[in-house]
């Protein structure tokens, strides 16, 4: 880990794929700062984010001491972060925050991934920064309600039915016209037609009653939709950068997303987006709050854009776009993935 204090609070960044941490201080560091402010360093082209503006914790007076730190891999510099104090790489063990501790860290709490607790016995918040940095989030036992998202259909019954999103490979419309559905499952050959699908279940919790599965909310039970009565095995996690302004509504798209079985990362900085390349497989926009058409860099990641505007034309460098709150638009857009190269 890179360890560092920033006003009284210690933070820490994994240090696996960073390759080198150059120190900064006088005309050096107030020549990075300006370049920060662009969002390149100089004519690289490589992103460069100052981590006190991301914190929303910057001083207009630099520090007596800093650092950049260049993170890679193969050796080569991917993406650089200006750091407000001069790190120190120590050896730590990654726990799970606390619930009660998330709030201490405003308005920066959706950027603390966890805790990292350090030989000595002190403890650092440890960050998680999707922009430009290539390594992978550290996994840590999160008790968040991740694949537990369920559709509710209609298949042949009078009483709705339940499939599980993480176990679905696709969704093929049957005909154009009735919203009949062909639901391809996690496991070869599994699929199952159904009548219609109405929306995304509430959470609730899987039951086993009389040799068959239910998902139970509150005071109502559906049946579980399983080919051969067995549980269709899970589909790959995508790895989502869920880019929108910090607050309620970002924060239910990224439950809502997450519940759906995949890993993910939070930006508010719709360099974010752009600079996104191959380190995701998907990247979903706010629309509303940013306007990227035609903005978009090269890369292999699925673009989704989100609107509260209805069904409005694909933007120039997106691969879709669906009305936000539509739970079921999202769940077919997310299950499309784009080609990859050879």
């Amino acid at each position: 880990m890179l360890v560092f204090s920033l006003h009284g609070m210690q933070f820490a960044l994994p240090a696996s794929r960073a390759i080198n941490v150059m120190p900064l201080s006088g005309e050096r560091w107030d020549r990075m700062a300006r370049m920060a402010q662009a969002g390149t360093l100089g004519t690289s082209g490589l992103p460069l984010v100052r981590l006190s503006d991301r914190l929303g914790r910057a001083e207009a007076i630099g520090p007596g001491e800093g650092a950049l730190v260049l993170f890679g891999t193969e050796g080569r510099v991917r993406a650089t972060l200006l750091l407000d104090a001069m790190p120190q790489r120590v050896t730590a063990e990654v726990a799970t925050l606390p619930a009660d501790w998330r709030d201490r860290f405003a308005p920066c709490e959706d950027m603390i991934a966890g805790i990292a607790r350090l030989a000595d016995g002190s403890q650092a918040a440890l960050l998680d920064m999707p922009m430009g940095i290539a390594a992978a989030r550290p996994r840590v036992s999160v008790p968040c309600a991740r694949d537990t998202a369920h559709l509710l259909v209609r298949a042949g019954r009078r009483e709705l039915e339940a499939v599980r999103v993480a176990a679905l490979r696709g969704m093929n419309p049957i005909d154009g016209r009735s919203g009949r559905m062909l639901l391809l499952l996690g496991g070869e050959g599994e699929a199952v037609a159904v009548d219609e699908v109405v929306g995304l279940a509430p959470a609730g919790r899987i039951e086993r009653l009389g040799g068959e599965r239910f998902l139970v909310t509150g005071e109502t039970r559906y049946r579980l939709l399983e080919p051969g009565e067995t549980v269709p095995s899970t589909t790959g996690a995508a790895r989502v950068l869920l880019t929108a302004p910090q607050g309620p509504g970002r924060a239910l798209m990224g439950d809502i997303v997450r519940s759906m079985g995949h890993d993910v990362s939070l930006a508010d900085d719709p360099r974010a987006a752009r600079l996104a390349g191959d380190r995701f497989d998907v990247v979903l926009v706010d629309l509303d709050a940013y306007e990227l058409a035609g903005q978009m860099d090269g890369g292999r990641a699925r673009r989704i854009g989100f609107t509260a505007g209805g069904h409005p034309p694909v933007p120039d460098g997106f691969d879709a776009v669906v009305p936000a709150g539509d739970g079921v638009a999202l769940v077919a857009a997310l299950l499309v993935r784009r080609a990859r190269a050879a």
